[in-house]
């Protein structure tokens, strides 16, 4: 019997960094229960398709090459562009009409690369935001990268940003003096304000005040402000329906900082940041899903959001 009963969300979900993804290069992953390639053409357009070629099934990830806007077999030579029909066929005159492959919508935001899945295959409904301080010259970029595979599911993690009793179990810091939730189609805001730091961060004594959006299960960032101003941001990819790969990243504003002092200064206060978004992990992996949980005064607005959650399995 699964622990979850969820399958799949569907929703914008980060399928690498864009930087890990340079023109004419070519990525095999494994993400929503299925074998992808990533591929960016000359152009720049990033393209994601199921990975196996829809003529004889050969892995496109695997010796697959960039030509133009397409990839190339590396089986019979077979070219598929990026909404999956096919581009030519070295050695026919004729292309199939059942030449096609299974394409997923793409797209480039914030220095990350995001695929939408739908389980009845439906065009996005709605898209990731831009957010203006990747962009601004005073945010110290590029992104500070931590990642971990986790076994657990994508609502399960989301669901921790409600779950204010928590912090002071798990992180052993007091019960947030600032909290609150908002939900809305297709993302939900939240606040986090507490009088110190977690005590994983050693000898920090500034307040700590995170504003978040979650975007679908998948994606949510957050605005930090503390001893630095950041943005965190992170993606929750399923990789199949009990196991989740997590990826945090962070950017800082300068404010007149030199950038390598920053730079290290910041990674030295998120590494041990980061064991906190750990702390969580051995709860996870070790516990189920309770359809009908016996909720107190004081739990949190978690029934509001699986309420909130219910709209991505639709």
């Amino acid at each position: 019997m699964p622990r979850f009963p969820f399958g799949i969300p569907n929703g914008w979900f980060v399928l690498t960094y864009s930087e890990d993804l340079p023109r004419g290069s070519v990525v095999r992953m494994r993400y929503l229960q299925r074998e992808l390639v990533a591929f960016r053409g000359v152009s720049g357009v990033v393209s994601v398709l199921v990975a196996y070629c829809p003529h004889l099934g050969a892995h496109l990830g695997v010796g697959g090459a960039v030509v133009g806007d397409t990839i190339r077999c590396p089986f019979h030579g077979w070219r598929w562009d990026g909404q999956g029909a096919c581009a030519e066929i070295p050695y026919a005159k004729r292309i199939p009409a059942a030449a096609r492959a299974e394409a997923f919508p793409a797209r480039e935001r914030n220095g990350m690369i995001f695929v939408w899945h739908d389980a009845q295959r439906r065009p996005p409904s709605w898209e990731i935001p831009e957010l203006p301080e990747w962009s601004d010259a005073d945010w110290l970029t590029p992104w500070l990268r931590y990642e971990w595979t986790v076994k657990t599911h994508p609502q399960e993690m989301a669901e921790n940003g409600v779950d204010w009793p928590h912090f002071a179990s798990v992180h052993k810091t007091t019960m947030p003096d600032e909290r609150g939730a908002s939900f809305g189609p297709h993302v939900y805001r939240w606040t986090v304000g507490a009088s110190k730091e977690v005590s994983t961060l050693a000898g920090a004594q500034d307040d700590l005040v995170m504003r978040g959006e979650n975007w679908g299960l998948g994606y949510n960032f957050l605005r930090q402000t503390g001893r630095f101003r950041t943005v965190v941001a992170t993606g929750l990819t399923p990789i199949d329906a009990e196991t989740t790969h997590m990826r945090m990243g962070v950017i800082a504003k300068r404010d007149g900082a030199d950038a390598a002092e920053l730079a290290r200064e910041l990674r030295a206060y998120m590494d041990e940041h980061a064991v906190v978004a750990t702390q969580d992990f051995a709860i996870w992996e070790n516990k189920i899903f309770r359809a009908q949980p016996a909720l107190a005064e004081g739990d949190g607005p978690i029934a509001e959001f699986r309420r909130w959650a219910a709209q991505f399995y639709v």
